[in-house]
């Protein structure tokens, strides 16, 4: 990204960008890598970036790095329940670490990623009218490694990437219901034809051959709509 750009200016091409990329992944993980990859390309200074979406009671439902160190570091954050990321997101205001080793916010958190190289940090929320849906941040391997500019950018771009990443989440969550309606749907048409194929074979009525396969599914330990797809495909029971 042009350093020399106008902070508007730079906000609306990234954004743009960044809608680009969000609306063209079809899974809410490939959303959240895509940001991630992204915001470290886009702030100058940055070793690597990460997003992570959460629940309410703040369990991470999906995340992304761009780097094994801020897998590492968030790891920490979300193993030890404490760090600049999941205060973001509780809080729901921006977080600046100016320099790990200094900043006693987080003392273990801080220790944990002593050894990594990363010093400081923005985190900001990915806000919503509902909430917050989780946090999105860049590390630097320096102390005080981000201007007054690039922590405005953050801000300003993480409100439309959490409506982008929300209508993502909503997208997904419609695919995941309707490919279950699919499967029930499928599978009560497989029990229905089995149960006909039962009623002609032994003579009995529609209940009586339901009745039947369901005894023979727990005999075997099968799953009912397994043994009717075998009784279709020519199987006994």
């Amino acid at each position: 990204m042009d350093a020399n750009l106008p902070l508007a200016d730079e906000l609306a091409a990234l954004t743009a960008r960044i809608a680009d990329l969000l609306l063209t992944h079809e899974t809410v993980d490939e959303a959240v890598s895509a940001l991630a990859q992204s915001l470290k390309e886009a702030i100058p200074g940055t070793l690597g970036a990460g997003v992570s979406l959460m629940d309410t009671r703040g369990r991470r439902t999906s995340t992304a790095s761009t780097d094994p160190a801020i897998v590492q570091a968030d790891q920490f954050q979300y193993d030890l329940r404490q760090g600049p990321c999941l205060t973001a997101w509780a809080q729901r205001t921006t977080v600046v670490v100016e320099d790990s080793r200094t900043d006693n916010r987080w003392p273990a958190w801080s220790r944990a990623i002593a050894d990594l190289p990363l010093r400081s940090v923005i985190s900001s929320p990915l806000s919503t009218p509902d909430g917050a849906i989780g946090a999105l941040k860049v590390y630097s391997p320096l102390p005080n490694g981000f201007d007054p500019r690039a922590i405005r950018l953050i801000e300003l771009l993480a409100r439309p990437a959490a409506l982008m990443l929300a209508n993502t989440q909503a997208r997904d969550a419609a695919q995941r219901l309707s490919d279950g309606l699919v499967s029930i749907l499928t599978a009560r048409d497989a029990v229905g034809t089995a149960s006909g194929i039962v009623m002609e074979r032994n003579h009995v009525n529609r209940d009586q051959a339901l009745a039947t396969l369901i005894s023979a599914s727990r005999q075997r330990n099968e799953p009912l709509h397994q043994l009717a797809r075998d009784i279709i495909a020519g199987g006994e029971l």
